[in-house]
């Protein structure tokens, strides 16, 4: 008997066409279908708010459970299920449970925000009564206890092999810890989870039903319907993860890349499985190199000044251990001889520049933060191979007046990076967009 296994998101469950598109697609499918789900939006905004806001204001019981509720009866017009309801009762018991000790762990973090994904299974049930679902727990499904960014471990293939042919429901993005914790694998991570799955499974494709942001050649909020693009390799569509207009985890190649299974992005608009776009270990080198110009305001650059530094041994390898137990994530890092430059989330550049400050560098002469900044990732395979390519990029910007704070151009055969200031993001990626695709 082969598998099917297909990542859902949350946001489909309220679009009744796309779910009939989906439930006839899988009919053509004689097997055991694992469909990897994850959180309907308003749930894990419901949670999210509730947990960002515990310790300062005890959760009202009845207008929680309602919320929760509600969501259920917006998406299928009937009444929640027994197991919904108690799901429901739940996590606002944890939450009430936070309030009163008035503190919580990143571990009790993770389980409350696990019942976005419980909750929306039980929703998915609703409209297709004939599915089961398969919690992380009866599936074996093991992680690391990094909790918010868990890594898959080990699942139970044995029992997943022996079930019978039909439809299985899994909540994506979380998994249980040696200590029988449940530890999440970031936001998001359906696809993650899916792509762990496949791979433990030996099925031959993991398949999205469709993106909330499809993979295109720009931010579909700057350039006007942008083409979609075609064919990605794994390094493509990690980078552009990244960006504030893709909705991919980064992550979903990771269990993928050695075996070389391909991912492909199939339209809901259908039921004919058409796919959009196909992620695999072929590295196709588009005549104009460029396969997406892409942008994210989500930055802050991190900047380290002084005669040397670049130079200096174990200044870089010291910053970003300090960086790495602090828990905050390095997206890139800038060098040259009289500086080194780490470009940030938004949220963390303070936090960062106060742990740098005090690491006493003797030969860092200033150490500062710039912010309300937008990095520009210019992404496609062959740039140092192709005569021209970062010409292009720099007339664009020096001809329209475009002050560029950094760059980091040339670095990669993958993306070049320019940081600029957030004022000049849209006209940046018109710009270099015009350069390449006219």
């Amino acid at each position: 008997m082969s598998d099917k296994v297909i990542r859902l998101g949350g946001g489909h469950l309220g679009n009744p066409e796309s779910m009939g598109h989906l439930a006839q697609y899988l009919k053509h499918f004689v097997g055991r279908k694992f469909i990897v789900v994850s959180a309907v939006p308003e749930l894990s905004a419901i949670l999210s708010g509730n947990m960002a806001t515990v310790l300062q204001k005890e959760p009202e019981h009845d207008v929680l459970l309602t919320q929760l509720l509600s969501v259920h009866r917006n998406i299928t017009s009937k009444e929640a299920s027994d197991d919904y309801h108690q799901l429901a009762e739940q996590a606002s018991g944890l939450l009430k449970g936070i309030a009163l000790i008035g503190d919580y762990s990143r571990a009790l973090k993770d389980q409350v925000l696990s019942f976005s994904e419980k909750l929306t299974v039980e929703i998915v049930k609703t409209i297709w009564p004939e599915s089961q679902v398969l919690l992380p727990e009866q599936i074996g499904l093991q992680t690391t206890a990094d909790y918010g960014s868990a890594s898959f471990l080990a699942a139970n293939n044995d029992y997943l092999k022996s079930l019978p042919a039909g439809s299985f429901i899994i909540p994506g993005t979380y998994g249980i810890t040696e200590n029988n914790k449940i530890a999440r694998t970031g936001k998001t991570s359906a696809d993650y989870t899916a792509a762990f799955l496949t791979r433990s499974l030996g099925v031959e494709r993991l398949e999205l039903w469709d993106l909330d942001f499809d993979f295109q050649r720009a931010d579909p909020a700057i350039i006007s319907n942008p083409e979609v693009i075609k064919r990605l390799t794994y390094s493509e569509a990690s980078e552009l993860a990244y960006f504030d207009h893709y909705s991919f985890h980064p992550r979903t190649v990771e269990p993928l890349e050695s075996t070389h299974i391909p991912i492909e992005v199939l339209s809901s608009a259908s039921s004919d499985g058409v796919v959009e776009t196909v992620i695999n270990t072929e590295t196709f080198i588009e005549d104009q190199i460029v396969k997406s110009v892409a942008c994210t305001d989500d930055i802050s650059l991190l900047k380290l000044d002084g005669p040397g530094v670049g130079l200096k041994p174990g200044i870089l390898a010291r910053v970003t251990t300090q960086l790495n137990k602090a828990g905050i994530n390095i997206k890139s890092v800038i060098t040259s001889q009289t500086s080194i430059n780490f470009i940030l989330s938004e949220e963390n550049g303070d936090k960062a520049l106060s742990l740098v400050k005090g690491m006493g560098f003797s030969s860092v002469t200033d150490i500062s933060v710039l912010k309300d900044l937008s990095l520009i990732g210019i992404v496609g395979h062959g740039m140092q191979h192709a005569y021209g390519v970062s010409a292009k990029i720099f007339t664009a910007v020096a001809n329209n007046h475009i002050n560029v704070v950094i760059s980091g151009s040339g670095a990669s055969d993958l993306v070049s990076y320019l940081v600029v200031s957030k004022s000049d993001k849209e006209k940046s990626v018109r710009e270099i967009y015009s350069a390449f695709f006219g």
